[in-house]
């Protein structure tokens, strides 16, 4: 059974919080064509159980009979699969190679303290057998506004391993979508305490834009690496102009981006939330945040 864990908070908790005994396998170095990047994470527990993915599909089950192996010796493995690799029958149809090392039962409490920094938005170092990798938090995408695009947007960054916040003046908006956390906006001037860290994105939704000028202006007074908000580029003049009006710097607003997604005057909800989701992914690349 697999459970696809993609970010390695996910991984690094299901190996603190086993009951069985477990593995923890770890990309150490990649050439060429690969699937995951170096530092990307799996765990194989005793009974078969596995969390997370280092490749897509192609070595993945010789892993897990491996780190089932290295549990019963009790001594890490090293592992190289793709071109140099002593096991000829297993190929990366993506060419190049990857280098892995598996650590059977690893520290607990080691574990549970990268748990506890990265679900405190904190990074955290992982030392396993003298590699040192840094691990960041999830990515957050803060999300305000009303409407189609809203669940849309909501929707594919929950898929796609965002940590979600919603802010809407809807109250039934969050009925099917498996928020991280829900807020009910009531009052235009009053937005809800939010702090907004370097690896969070704020875009808001709105038609009605009474409720921008005091978002925006909370949100640039955080680190978030992205903050965009949807309509026209007339709109977007219109909107930086009363932000400049209740006294907004212009350095600031200029980090507000508009109009938003990758795909210019996408009238489609589901392509609207597509394209701006896609204009966040590109930007924390681009900004190292993945």
């Amino acid at each position: 059974m697999t459970r696809s864990y993609h970010h390695p908070s996910d991984v690094l908790r299901f190996a603190a919080e086993a009951d069985l005994p477990c593995a923890l396998i770890c990309v150490m170095d990649i050439h060429g064509g690969a699937m995951r990047a170096k530092g990307a994470l799996m765990a194989v527990r005793e009974d078969g159980v596995i969390a997370g993915y280092v490749s897509n599909g192609c070595v993945d089950a010789d892993i897990a009979l491996q780190a089932k192996a290295a549990m019963k010796e009790g001594q890490n493995r090293r592992l190289k699969y793709g071109e140099g690799s002593p096991f000829k029958d297993i190929s990366l149809p993506c060419g190049g190679s990857i280098d892995l090392l598996v650590v059977p039962n690893p520290d607990k409490e080691m574990l549970h303290e990268a748990v506890r920094a990265l679900s405190s938005r904190q990074e955290t170092d992982l030392s396993l057998d003298g590699f040192v990798w840094r691990y960041a938090p999830k990515l957050r995408l803060r999300i305000a506004g009303r409407g189609a695009a809203v669940k849309a947007l909501a929707l594919q960054a929950t898929q796609s391993g965002f940590e979600v916040h919603l802010q809407s003046p809807e109250p039934d908006i969050e009925q099917g979508l498996n928020l991280n956390l829900f807020h009910h906006l009531t009052n235009p001037g009053l937005p809800p305490d939010v702090i907004d860290d370097p690896w969070s994105a704020v875009v808001l939704m709105f038609h009605d834009h009474d409720w921008e000028v005091a978002l925006l202006g909370q949100a640039l007074s955080g680190d978030a690496f992205y903050l965009g908000a949807m309509g026209s580029e007339r709109t977007h003049q219109l909107r930086c102009n009363a932000l400049a009006d209740a006294g907004v710097a212009n350095e600031a607003i200029a980090r507000i981006r508009g109009p938003i997604g990758v795909i210019p005057s996408m009238r489609d909800a589901n392509l609207l939330a597509l394209s701006t989701l896609a204009e966040v992914v590109k930007t924390a690349q681009e900004l190292g945040r993945l």
